[in-house]
């Protein structure tokens, strides 16, 4: 009696566990992947200025997902676009990314630093930019203008120290989280990176633990040094999976 118990038991257990584990998958590679959230930093009003930004697309194929982050960004009426790197994958489309970024540069100026996954091939990546009339920061600064001020946008570039011309009201953009160490300038306003995925699948307290040598700043809001950092977590990924770390806008004001 006692063994048909403990069969029955651990029957159940084991059925539990099983559809606790379905549950889990089908949210991390099917729901949470589509989802898209905004994350809104006032960083000042003065200037009347709206930055849209966004990190790490990981384009394959054009599909559902990104009309829906065009309309989004689009609904979200910024001044300009800003672009954290990382546009491919393995097999991305290059006509397909091309429509993507020509749809958003209909929307508003777009500018966009150079990512990991864009480095080996660059040179078409810089193609789908001219293209789709995106500007691409390599360790370069552009003034952007609002309605009662202006801020200076430096695009870090991926792997070289760089210093800015600009003397004020800097916003300071670089793929990895840790580049802002090789910025030698006045203090930026705010620095915006990706490249973590926000720990793509993120756990509390063991994410941040396990990976706190390598990103000081896994998500988020943070200081690196004396800076203030944001990381956000990009809307796209090499694989298709996000758990606790759904696919993010960030909308600032100045």
């Amino acid at each position: 009696m006692e063994v048909v118990f403990l069969k029955g038991f651990l029957g159940k257990i084991s059925m539990s566990l099983l559809i606790v584990i379905a549950v889990l998958a089908f949210y991390s590679f099917v729901l949470e992947p589509e989802s898209l959230t905004v994350k809104y930093l006032k960083l000042s009003k003065d200037k009347g200025i709206r930055v849209l930004f966004f990190s790490d697309l990981h384009m394959s194929r054009f599909y559902g997902f990104h009309e829906r982050l065009i309309k989004k960004i689009r609904e979200l009426n910024p001044d300009y676009i800003v672009f954290g790197g990382d546009a491919l994958k393995p097999n991305t489309n290059f006509d397909d990314l091309e429509r993507f970024f020509t749809s958003l540069s209909e929307i508003a100026p777009v500018y966009a630093v150079v990512g990991n996954w864009d480095f080996d091939k660059l040179s078409r990546v810089k193609a789908v930019y001219r293209n789709s009339g995106v500007h691409l920061l390599d360790g370069d600064t552009v003034k952007l203008i609002g309605d009662t001020g202006c801020i200076n946008l430096v695009g870090m570039p991926l792997s070289q120290k760089y210093t800015t011309p600009a003397d004020k009201d800097i916003l300071l953009v670089s793929h990895y989280p840790h580049a802002v160490a090789r910025y030698y300038g006045p203090d930026p306003i705010i620095c915006l990176s990706g490249h973590t995925h926000g720990g793509q699948f993120y756990i509390p307290l063991v994410s941040n633990i396990i990976l706190k040598s390598k990103y000081p700043i896994l998500k988020g809001e943070g200081k690196f040094g004396a800076y203030r950092v944001f990381v956000t977590n990009g809307v796209g990924s090499w694989l298709h999976l996000r758990f606790l770390a759904p696919p993010q806008l960030v909308v600032l004001e100045f």
